[in-house]
């Protein structure tokens, strides 16, 4: 097996490591054991279903050798904890304590610091595009209230009138013009600065947020689809 001791376990392939991570911490259950925002959470140790030996194993024998990495979530340091913390809504993240970041307990994807559940290296990319739709989803949002019925508020579970094949179900907008073009044409002629000057890889700067946001809303053009004809228009 090529990823061995993955919490006790072996896997031939990284996929299967990182469900199998995934399905332990979703194991753990939430012990409130008091009323600061820490006890909501619990802490790893040799009595809990996954250990604190085995994170110090895969935290001394997968971790990334990405540099950028490395800074953005450790910024030179070593977890001297590793958490599974608890949100509202039932996602349970991973999460660790250093002595080099402030915050209490720092959430975490397995998957971005240890190699054996994914490629752990950063797209730059990709990064910068997941951000980027994240910041202009407002204006998405913006245009479907644009056919809400009085009184109507934009939920998850608003319905519209697909434009296309005219059924009634919850859409999904679509940009008529690409967003990858808009993008695109923002990084080459607008905006060739560093995005993330922070290094949070999280949000850009407030200039290049206001820049680009700005720049997106003054190309961008919309019609809302439902999701067959959506993936039918992107991927035809």
């Amino acid at each position: 097996m090529k990823y061995t001791n993955i919490l006790g376990e072996d896997f031939k392939f990284k996929k299967d490591a990182l469900e199998y991570f995934k399905s332990q911490l979703y194991s753990i259950e939430q012990e409130i054991r008091g009323h600061r925002a820490v006890d909501r959470h619990t802490k790893f140790t040799e009595e809990t279903l996954i250990k604190h030996s085995q994170m110090q194993y895969l935290f001394n024998n997968y971790l990334t050798e990405d540099k950028k990495i490395l800074n953005e979530v450790f910024r030179g340091g070593v977890p001297y904890s590793w958490w599974c913390k608890f949100l509202d809504n039932g996602i349970r993240n991973l999460g660790f304590q250093i002595e080099t970041r402030s915050q209490t307990i720092i959430p975490i994807r397995p998957a971005r610091i240890f190699t054996c559940f994914s490629a752990a290296t950063t797209n730059y990319t990709l990064n910068e595009k997941k951000t980027a739709r994240k910041l202009i989803r407002y204006q998405s949002d913006d245009f479907l209230r644009k056919f809400l019925k009085e009184g109507e508020y934009l939920s998850y579970n608003s319905v519209f009138t697909c434009d296309n094949c005219k059924c009634y179900e919850k859409l999904e907008v679509h940009h008529l013009t690409p967003f990858n073009g808009i993008y695109n044409e923002w990084r080459d002629n607008v905006w060739k600065e560093d995005l993330f000057p922070d290094s949070a890889c999280s949000s850009f700067s407030p200039a290049a947020n206001k820049s680009w946001c700005d720049f997106h809303l003054n190309l961008a053009h919309y019609q809302k689809l439902c999701k067959p004809c959506h993936a039918k228009e992107t991927y035809a």
